[in-house]
């Protein structure tokens, strides 16, 4: 149960001043007392009143003694006082101490608890948490100043860290499904990074796999005429006789004019030589039809393919 720290009232009531005294006009009866007294005795009266004047001053004297120290007296209760209420302050001040250290040290601890907790509902990989979130976790509840709104503060936190986390998940998981997930081998350290981040990086990543693959297949048709070429010029080697110059030149053993029949192999052989450099001829540029993009430039390289290839199928 809770309760406020409670002691009774301290009630002093003290001044520090004379409140009655007398000293002054007892002081003049005194001195005028002394003057009047005789001090020339002869007879057994004289005798008689000075013995009576002796008991009558040793009388003030005592009293005189009696109320300085019942003055004294007063003043030592007073400096009891003053030393009491000094030992009773120091013996409060100390626990106060403490007890203002303890409510900052738990104050630290149970904020640290809350945190610790919040890292832990998020949907993530554990490793990746406190070192992702901690810090902003912490600043959302930097001036708040009761437990019970530093826990409203993690809790929105929290929900809107895992809404952001699910979306890119669900972004992520999309992209293995159509895509395949050898691209995506970080998933778990790439969903804490921000929808737009993710959507981003795995736009890059794809268009970068494409570039690879069209590199592979770009490198691979080349590979592919050259071992035409080559498989071309081999035949004809196999077939005893070298291959016919290029078209538009004359070997220089041969006149530029002949009355002789070609034969059968040298028009094959010819025709094949004329065949492989109109290949070689159309390859960048079947390179470049296959690098278009634009739906209409695509629509219209197909037409120019298509007539060509008419074209070619007619005398090929």
């Amino acid at each position: 149960m809770n309760h406020t720290f409670e002691l009774i009232p301290l009630s002093i009531e003290t001044r520090g001043e004379v409140i009655a005294s007398n000293v002054d006009e007892f002081r003049e009866l005194v001195r005028g007392a002394l003057s009047n007294i005789n001090r020339d005795l002869k007879t057994d009266e004289e005798f008689g009143q000075a013995e009576l004047d002796v008991k009558a001053l040793k009388g003030a004297e005592d009293g005189v003694r009696s109320a300085k120290e019942k003055a004294i007296a007063d003043a030592e209760q007073l400096n009891a006082l003053f030393v009491a209420l000094d030992e009773t302050a120091e013996e409060i001040r100390a626990p106060r101490l403490e007890l203002e250290k303890l409510i900052a040290r738990r104050k630290d601890e149970v904020k640290n608890e809350l945190i610790t907790a919040a890292i832990a509902r998020l949907d993530c990989a554990p490793r990746l948490r406190a070192g992702t979130f901690g810090k902003g976790l912490t600043e959302c509840i930097k001036g708040k100043r009761t437990l019970e709104t530093m826990r409203k503060a993690l809790d929105v936190a929290v929900t809107t860290h895992n809404g952001m986390i699910g979306q890119c998940r669900v972004a992520i998981d999309t992209f293995m499904w159509d895509h395949g997930k050898e691209l995506v081998p970080d998933a778990e350290d790439l969903e804490v990074r921000g929808l737009e981040y993710v959507q981003g990086e795995l736009r890059r990543r794809l268009d970068m796999r494409r570039a690879e693959a069209e590199k592979k297949r770009l490198a691979a048709e080349a590979e592919k005429a050259k071992a035409e070429v080559a498989e071309m010029k081999r035949s004809v080697a196999e077939s005893g006789k070298a291959p016919l110059p290029p078209i538009g030149s004359v070997p220089r053993s041969m006149p530029r004019a002949s009355t002789m029949a070609p034969t059968e192999l040298e028009v094959s052989a010819e025709w094949e030589a004329f065949r492989a450099k109109v290949l070689a001829a159309f390859k960048p540029v079947k390179d470049a039809r296959e690098a278009l993009r634009c739906p209409g430039n695509v629509t219209r390289a197909a037409g120019f393919a298509e007539a060509v290839g008419k074209a070619w199928k007619e005398v090929a």
